[in-house]
């Protein structure tokens, strides 16, 4: 019985209806444990981690998929400063495991987060550094009143906490409270780290940006190679920066990247927690449309949701739409489409309309690959969640993973268009789902007037491109392909629904000289109603199909339009 149920049931109380709040936006395990939050259990990296027994674990996975979370679960398992007696962990899957139990809050642990360090220029990251390293210090200031340091170890102490060591200094200090904390504690000390490349990546293209990889370095080698106070440290971050270039010399480092198969199932939802979730909100039947939308991803031997935009979607009353996308820019396709070659134009294409590409992930891509191979960009756009790579028959490939992505890349190819309003090209796609032929021909009108330069409409594809590209606004909802074979023959444009009852739609256009009369656009336009049904267009689709034949004398378009209904 769902929670809604439960609502008309008189036997139930308000207790049993209610449901946990979201933990939208909230990074801190013990907040969500304490005030009744949702948890989607992840315990099981504790027991995963104490078992494979590495010094240094280097997770990464894009942002928005609990990274944060999962590092503030581990420091509430094992910091020694909260009591053994909590009741964070009762109930999860980490309580089964009684030799974890042992290692529960047994640690110091230093935690450092890098997200906030800004890079501007050196002044702001210096001092940026100085401040975090002094907030760190501040969380263990009862080392000041220890028994156990001696009086040069405090005055270090006293002076990173103070603001008073130069950030060349700093770079030790994560290494020197690692020895503090063992020797007071008699405790080897536990690290975590999140969003150790924040800073590095943020800084690509500036003149500072060697510097701060420098410093960088420095702080992370420091504290994790050679470090005989280290019991084990934990780094997050959403890029895989080469060994060589920050982690040179840590030699029991265990990479786990995006297809990595230990901890796999850790970071996102699985489809059965998605269910529980959708249960508890009382819409189990929302299953399909979040999974078009929001599942997708390959980690490892696991298909995961983004976790992030699943649970706005439940906070939003069940509207798809982009959740993850919004929460930062997406400059990384807008540089490349600024720059992209012909070539990984259309292979981007291709990616919108649904089809996956041969491509070798390399895990350890950075920014400056990029100017050695233009395809360097796929490697990124995987590792950042823009793109998924999956294997068959030994071979990997890379495509877009759901509806959310999808719908980013439509409106990335339709910025790249110029198209001068976004409202118009709403309008347009609305139109064509609704079947409204005269408010398509008005529309098309419009944009084509505002937006398409002469030069560019020389022939029939020019008039396709550009009629998809604006319909990559449906790319949520629909999966838009262009110019490809069905039937007998290739459409020019077709649109496969994703879910629900939205139409099909299968466009033919035809491009015939200016100074035709109405009535021959008119004939052109039947013409291309009929080639659709003539040549099969229409095969493999189910259900409401609506076909648009399409005339264009320069920029006027003549439209016509017919519904289907395509049974199985």
């Amino acid at each position: 019985m769902t929670a809604r149920d439960k609502c008309i049931n008189p036997e139930f109380s308000l207790k049993d209806i209610m449901v946990r709040p979201l933990p939208i936006g909230v990074q801190d395990f013990k907040e969500v444990r304490d005030e009744g939050y949702l948890y989607v259990d992840k315990s099981n990296l504790i027991p995963q981690i104490l078992s494979q027994k590495s010094e240094v674990y280097q997770v990464t996975r894009p942002r928005r998929f609990g990274k944060s979370l999962n590092l503030s679960m581990l420091d509430a398992f094992f910091n020694i400063k909260y009591p053994k007696d909590n009741k964070w962990f009762d109930g999860l899957k980490v309580s089964g495991c009684k030799e974890c139990y042992e290692h529960k809050n047994a640690y110091p642990v230093i935690y450092l987060d890098f997200k906030n360090l800004g890079v501007s220029n050196m002044k702001t990251f210096d001092s940026d550094l100085i401040d975090e390293m002094s907030n760190l210090f501040r969380n263990h200031k009862y080392l000041l009143d220890s028994e156990i340091l001696d009086d040069v170890d405090k005055k270090y102490f006293d002076d990173v906490f103070r603001r008073k060591l130069d950030p060349i200094t700093l770079r030790k200090s994560v290494s020197v409270l690692s020895r503090m904390l063992n020797e007071h504690h008699g405790r080897k000390v536990i690290i975590l780290i999140d969003e150790y490349d924040n800073p590095i990546h943020n800084a690509f293209g500036k003149t500072h940006h060697q510097e701060i990889l420098d410093s960088m370095r420095d702080i992370l080698s420091s504290a994790l190679k050679g470090n005989d106070s280290l019991q084990f440290g934990v780094v997050t971050g959403v890029m895989q920066i080469a060994k060589e270039s920050i982690f040179s010399g840590l030699n029991n480092l265990k990479v786990n990247n995006v297809l990595s198969k230990d901890f796999d199932e850790l970071f996102g939802f699985t489809d059965e927690e998605v269910k529980a979730i959708l249960e508890e909100y009382g819409h189990p039947e929302r299953i399909d449309e979040a999974r078009e939308w929001y599942d997708g991803y390959r980690f490892g031997d696991a298909d995961v949701y983004n976790p992030w935009s699943l649970l706005n979607y439940v906070s939003e009353r069940f509207e798809p739409k982009p959740y993850w996308a919004g929460t930062s820019g997406n400059s990384i396709l807008e540089d490349l489409f600024e720059y992209a070659s012909p070539e990984l134009w259309d292979e981007f294409r291709s990616l919108s309309e649904g089809m996956s590409i041969p491509y070798k992930v390399k895990p350890t891509i950075t920014f400056q690959d990029l100017h050695t191979d233009e395809r360097n960009i796929y490697s990124m756009l995987v590792m950042s969640g823009y793109l998924t790579a999956f294997e068959d028959d030994g071979i990997q490939y890379i495509r877009i993973p759901n509806g959310e992505m999808a719908d980013v890349f439509g409106s990335t190819i339709l910025n790249r268009l110029n198209v001068n309003s976004p409202m118009h090209v709403r309008n347009l796609s609305k139109a064509f789902v609704s079947g409204d032929s005269d408010a398509v021909e008005k529309r098309l009108y419009n944009l084509f007037a505002s937006s398409a330069g002469n030069a560019m409409l020389n022939d029939e594809h020019s008039y396709q491109a550009f009629v998809t590209g604006m319909l990559m606004f449906l790319n949520g909802r629909y999966t838009v392909k262009a110019d490809l074979e069905e039937g007998n023959g290739r459409f020019d444009i077709r649109l496969e629904r994703r879910y629900g009852d939205y139409p099909n739609i299968v466009i033919e256009i035809k491009r015939i000289p200016i100074d035709s009369s109405d009535e021959a656009a008119e004939t052109s336009a039947m013409k291309a109603l009929e080639q659709i049904k003539k040549r099969d267009y229409l095969h493999g689709l189910e259900g409401p199909t609506l076909i648009y034949g399409i005339a264009f004398r320069n920029k006027k378009p003549t439209v016509l339009s017919e519904r289907m209904d395509i049974q199985p």
